[in-house]
């Protein structure tokens, strides 16, 4: 190198000159060279100081992200994972998926399959089993492509993914990248590679499923996307169906198996799964079917598939394996799961859980509720409500389109709940008809005024349990008990036409449903109990189980009035916020339960995911009556659908192969229409009514119909069966109008006999003998009682009646009871005053009789000797009998007219205003006739035109 230096010599010759040249170049080449390496090493010593500053400053803010991360504890990472709840029917089938924002049920390591472990593996993180939650090697490839190809390829391992899920946000920054990498290596020094893949595996996104625009289900882990995709357990999964779920992860969108594409979108080639929605159809995804194959030839490669198994992977139709599952039963709305989750979160929070505690275990804590629901019952419910001709007076415009409100709800609308007499278990419940979405209006759970149907357990329920009996007799007759008031009549009958009907039992004013009768034997609660009736009903109606009442203590008070339910409007069903239909049906349950209360109930246990008990749910019971009272007061009821306002309820025309005991109730604005009631089996409310209460087209007619055809389905295949009456219970034969015991006078009432054989409480029969019926002497013509001064052939003996306390039309502004024709009239016969009825002696029969046998001597008044000895006998042998008109079919009231017919002679008997919703299908009246006389024909008009005819044999 020193003789190539330059040497700064003098060019003295041409050939000198040449020689030095020569020389003199290579001292510039050398020159050049030794700066360009100066250079170079220069640039590559600065860019080993930028490097290294770099890479310093790299790893300051590397130290700094780390140095600033959250330390991580991985032993609870189960606590971050949200898995779904499920609620099973009674028979352990799955009625509905609480719904959060996906469905995930944990699964441990030991039940995933190895072949699904491989696949997941080989197409995420083939060297999972080695990498210490970084794979270097594959970051440095992923940074090659993407400088090579400007593509964006992801290096993440398992453990990073997993990271990301739990701990970081999914957005895409260096600063994610680096705490995913520090998680990723966190983890892999507290969990085992096992633990790592399970909780991997049980929270990676694997897709959804729109099933409709209102309802879409994501699967969040391995056995959800089973359950979405396959309807499959792991264990059941093929190679190609564990290729296919690996896949999905990378991009679920694109991966997943199916689509939701608008119907418009829909090609012939698409093979469709669901096409139920109106606006979407479900199809399959044809760009599943590249990323399955990639992710079965890297198992091949990695040797997790043999030749023959990738072969018949590849090979299988994977199209036709999709099976696609709800996670939910689509045939039944969400009114019933809504209420089990409300239930089972108040439940928890009694253990000491918050709110916010018991609602996340509820929707995300992965337990599993058995409910009450019957499947077969709730499916009835669903499909009867959903036919528009079992709701009258439906709003449809001219077209017949329904008439929606602002919420988006069909008029009138409607709730039922079933329960199980004897558990208390709620078998099926619908809060609507025609709705569907979460969360809906539970109008099951609203209040509304009850109407009649209040009646039962008001004031007939406290006065058997406090001694008055189903004898006891009350007088219909005008009652003044309002005391803002107090001089005009209330209550006031529904049975307008009649108005009041007079003397009656307990049966009686149940069976017609009477205003007077209830109030009046709520007010006899005084004689029996030491509190004041209003409250001691209050008492009997919380114990039944309602909890919507008003006490006098706790008032509500809007403007300057207070309202409470301490009154006798309470009887009326006349209630500050009225009464749901899950609490009418509960209580009603009671009669049907040998008078015991008991909590009714939509779950009966709760486990966790782990199959750890819970909640043991045991309902509260409670008697509020002796199964004596329950037993009487269900034969009353059952008398009301037998022959009373309830007998469209009835389920055989007898109402004894399974019957039915219930109460209507129609409020007086005919707002609101009830029917409840029960059988052998179950017990059964309905509520019918607009949301914005207005007047319906019908009352409780319409309620009692849907009763019957929902109840009729439901007791399908059931045995006959009966209530079963207890130990403690008499039969005695009682007059109707006095509930004494029973004597001649009462079989001989000009209406009938008035006996029947009552049902009595033991110790509670009657001792004593009627005394309202007696014999008595009437002038005829006049109706007053006879005298001395009474021509005899104007006289009859009859059997009257003598109320206990006189009733003077006079003080009642002249309004008459129906019964009071046959009442024992206080005047007696003036001859001064009272007109005779003329000659021959008054009377049709009695007057025939005696005229063929005596006439003769008023055909010659001169003819003393064929005057008589002695008067007629005026008694007469005649007998009554029960006529019964029926089934009556027709709308509100009509008027009905009764015939005796004899040859071509028809003679009007009675005419009456009759309702079949007020007084049943049938007419019952009684019919007069002379014994042994034979057949008698009778007719009924309805509204002018003869409908019945009817041959009654005395």
């Amino acid at each position: 190198m020193e003789d190539q230096t330059y040497t700064g010599r003098s060019r003295s010759s041409n050939s000198d000159d040449h020689e030095t040249r020569r020389p003199q170049k290579k001292t510039k080449r050398k020159k050049k060279s030794s700066w360009l390496k100066t250079a170079f090493w220069s640039v590559v010593v600065i860019m080993i100081l930028i490097t290294f500053l770099v890479a310093g400053t790299v790893l300051g803010v590397v130290a700094g992200i780390v140095k600033e991360i959250e330390p991580i504890d991985a032993s609870n990472i189960y606590s971050f994972l949200d898995e779904s709840s499920f609620i099973l029917d009674q028979d352990g089938n799955v009625v509905e998926k609480v719904q959060t924002e996906g469905y995930r049920s944990l699964v441990d390591y030991n039940e995933i399959p190895e072949d699904l472990i491989n696949a997941f593996v080989a197409i995420e993180d083939e060297r999972f089993w080695t990498h210490n939650g970084v794979d270097l090697k594959r970051i440095l490839g992923a940074l090659y492509t993407n400088f090579r190809t400007g593509s964006m390829q992801g290096a993440s391992t398992i453990n990073q993914q997993l990271a990301k899920i739990i701990y970081l946000s999914p957005e895409q920054t260096y600063t994610r990248k680096i705490k995913d990498a520090y998680y990723g290596m966190q983890l892999d020094k507290q969990l085992s590679k096992e633990q790592i893949l399970e909780a991997y595996l049980n929270t990676i996104n694997l897709g959804s499923v729109a099933f409709s625009g209102s309802y879409s289900v994501q699967a969040n882990g391995i056995q959800a996307a089973a359950d979405l995709y396959f309807s499959k357990g792991l264990n059941e999964l093929t190679h190609a169906e564990a290729a296919l779920l690996a896949g999905i992860p990378r991009n679920p969108p694109r991966y997943s198996p199916v689509s939701a594409l608008r119907k418009e979108n829909v090609r012939e080639d698409h093979i469709v799964f669901n096409d139920n929605d109106s606006e979407y159809t479900i199809v399959f995804n044809p760009d599943t079917l590249p990323r399955m194959r990639l992710v079965l030839n890297n198992m091949h490669r990695l040797g997790y598939l043999s030749d023959e198994e990738l072969e018949t992977a590849l090979n299988q139709d994977i199209a036709a394996s999709i099976s696609l599952n709800r996670l939910t039963n689509e045939e039944i709305s969400s009114y019933f799961g809504d209420l089990v989750q409300r239930d089972v979160m108040d439940e928890l929070e009694k253990l000491g859980y918050s709110g916010d505690e018991s609602r996340q275990m509820v929707q995300s804590g992965g337990l599993t509720i058995h409910s009450t629901i019957n499947m077969k019952l709730q499916r009835i419910l669903e499909e009867e409500f959903n036919k528009p001709e079992n709701f009258p007076g439906t709003f449809v415009d001219a077209e017949g389109n329904y008439i929606l409100d602002d919420e988006g709800n069909v008029q009138p609308q409607s709730a039922m709940v079933i329960i199980d007499d004897a558990t208390g278990q709620i078998k099926a419940l619908i809060g609507g008809r025609m709705s569907s979405g979460d969360k809906i209006f539970n109008r099951a759970l609203a209040p509304r005024q009850p109407g009649s149907s209040m009646k039962p357990l008001a004031a007939y329920t406290a006065a058997l349990d406090l001694g008055i009996t189903a004898g006891s007799v009350i007088d219909d007759v005008p009652t003044y008990l309002n005391i803002h008031s107090p001089n005009t009549p209330w209550p006031r009958n529904y049975y307008t036409s009649i108005g009041y009907y007079g003397l009656m039992t307990m049966r009686e004013a149940i069976r017609i449903s009477s205003n007077v009768g209830a109030v009046k034997f709520a007010e006899m609660l005084g004689q029996y109990d030491n509190r004041p009736p209003a409250k001691t009903m209050f008492d009997y109606m919380e114990r039944m189980g309602i909890t919507s009442l008003v006490s006098s203590n706790e008032p509500v008070i809007q403007g300057n009035q207070s309202f409470h339910d301490e009154n006798y409007s309470m009887v009326l069903g006349g209630l500050t916020h009225g009464v749901s239909t899950l609490e009418m049906t509960n209580a009603y349950a009671v009669f049907a339960n040998q008078g015991i209360h008991t909590e009714p109930i939509t779950f009966t246990k709760v486990y966790d995911r782990r199959g750890n008990l819970v909640l043991d749910k045991k309902p509260e019971r409670n008697r509020v009556v002796s199964e004596q009272v329950a037993f009487v007061m269900t034969d009353l009821l059952r008398d009301a659908v037998s022959s009373g306002t309830g007998a469209r309820a009835r389920l055989d025309q007898g109402n004894s192969v399974i019957p039915v005991a219930g109460k209507t109730g129609t409020t007086s604005d005919q707002k609101d229409a009830w029917f409840v009631g029960y059988t052998p089996y179950y017990t059964g409310g309905v509520w019918i009514g607009h949301d914005l209460p207005e007047k319906l087209s019908e009352g409780s007619r319409m309620a009692a119909e849907l009763w019957k055809t929902v109840m009729l389905r439901v007791h399908e295949g059931l045995e006959p069966s009966s209530f079963q009456q207890p130990d403690g219970i008499v039969r005695v034969n009682i007059c109707t109008k006095s509930g004494q015991l029973a004597t001649e006078f009462c079989s001989l009432d000009p209406r009938g006999s008035t006996i029947r054989s009552e049902l009595f409480i033991q110790g509670t029969q009657p001792t004593e003998y009627c005394i309202v019926h007696v014999e008595a002497d009437i002038h005829v013509p006049s109706g007053k009682l006879a005298n001395d001064l009474t021509p005899p052939w104007e006289v009859e003996t009859r059997i009257m009646t003598q109320r206990p306390v006189p009733y003077i039309p006079e003080e009642h502004g002249g309004i008459v009871p129906q019964d009071f024709v046959y009442e024992l009239p206080l005047a007696e016969y003036d001859p001064l005053v009272d007109e005779t009825g003329g000659l021959p002696p008054y009377g049709s029969d009695w007057n025939n009789d005696w005229n063929n046998e005596w006439g003769d001597w008023f055909d010659d008044p001169d003819d003393e000797d064929e005057r008589p000895d002695a008067e007629p006998d005026p008694d007469s042998n005649f007998t009554s009998r029960v006529l019964r008109i029926g089934p009556l079919d027709f709308e509100g009231d009509t008027q009905l007219s009764l015939y005796r017919v004899v040859g071509n002679q028809r003679t009007l008997l009675e005419v009456r205003t009759f309702n079949i919703e007020q007084h049943g299908e049938y007419w019952e009246t009684r019919v007069l006739g002379e014994e042994n006389s034979g057949p008698v024909r009778f007719e009924v008009e309805i509204n002018g035109s003869v409908e019945f005819r009817e041959n009654v044999t005395f």
